[in-house]
């Protein structure tokens, strides 16, 4: 078990490298084309930091399509990742202070959210997610790009030196090889927790897997909140959520069906909607994210992991 463990964490650490190399390679090229500051953290930044569950995904729908169930691992990532963005990640940052957003913005992005949740709640009813709603789910992805393209040059434009394309392409090559590779240990030695440790799959996703993909949105989002560039933060978080629903679970669904637990539909799901909403309810009602909001999206979290260790 302790050979396991011990693999697991040095692959979150290659997922979370990884993610850093994609990260700066996409930063490099928003900066390079001169697209704007919200743009890019809902768009080229959320796909780098949502990177590690992309691959995880595709990783474990070859293992499913071989034989090996782990559907489990991949539905609790997305539960857990998202929990993690929009609940500890956003409620820690916002305890650095206030998170400022234009609230029309805010009122697209927060729609995007809630409706991307709610309609994998609405997939996952009937205790499967198949190739059909995979395919609405990158449609969906592809719409929500279209009119996030519509107003991308609203905004600031990220600081920072421009970089030569063939660096800033290099560093994008490496992080997908990196993440290509770790996703598959963590896919395998997560698996092998689970049945050593004798809980459910869904709780290793959720509660180990889906807090050490978020370290790359964490790390962004400290960075960003503390050089002023909000917008960047939170779109960031924003639009990771996003991608981690409608992105990976729709990329896997063409490679297998996700099988959903009862327990999922009926607990996991409602408490993310749930969170989602409140969380985008703050930031549309007054443009902004302040402690007090903050503290309580944190409560949210400590009493989702509180419920899940005691079996929910």
């Amino acid at each position: 078990m302790i050979d396991q463990l011990a693999i697991f964490s040095l692959s979150l650490l290659g997922l979370w490298l990884g993610a850093d190399f994609i990260t700066k390679g996409a930063l490099g090229l928003a900066r390079l084309f001169g697209l704007s500051e919200s743009f890019i953290g809902m768009t080229l930044l959320a796909l780098g930091t949502s990177f590690p569950e992309i691959m995880v995904a595709l990783a474990a729908a070859r293992e499913q399509a071989a034989g090996t169930p782990t559907s489990g691992i991949v539905i609790g990532n997305v539960i857990g990742a998202n929990m993690s963005l929009m609940a500890l990640v956003l409620g820690a940052v916002g305890l650095m202070g206030v998170i400022t957003i234009s609230r029309q913005k805010m009122r697209v992005q927060g729609t995007a959210l809630v409706v991307s949740t709610g309609l994998f709640l609405l997939f996952a009813g009937d205790g499967v997610i198949n190739r059909t709603e995979g395919i609405v789910f990158l449609v969906m992805y592809v719409l929500y790009l279209f009119f996030l393209n519509m107003s991308k040059r609203n905004g600031l434009k990220p600081p920072g030196k421009k970089q030569p394309l063939a660096k800033l392409l290099f560093l994008l090559g490496i992080g997908v090889m990196v993440i290509g590779e770790a996703s598959h240990y963590v896919i395998e030695s997560g698996v092998n927790i689970a049945a050593g440790l004798g809980v459910d799959q869904l709780v290793v996703g959720a509660l180990l897997l889906g807090v050490g993909t978020t370290l790359p949105e964490l790390t962004i989002a400290i960075r960003a909140s503390l050089k002023g560039s909000n917008q960047l933060s939170l779109g960031n978080l924003v639009g990771s959520n996003v991608v981690d629903i409608l992105l990976v679970l729709g990329l896997g669904a063409l490679i297998t069906d996700w099988q959903i637990e009862a327990r999922v539909v009926q607990f996991d799901l409602p408490f993310l909607l749930l969170s989602m909403m409140v969380a985008s309810l703050f930031m549309m009602s007054r443009g902004k994210l302040v402690r007090r909001e903050a503290a309580l999206l944190l409560s949210l979290y400590a009493v989702y992991v509180a419920l899940k260790l005691m079996g929910w």
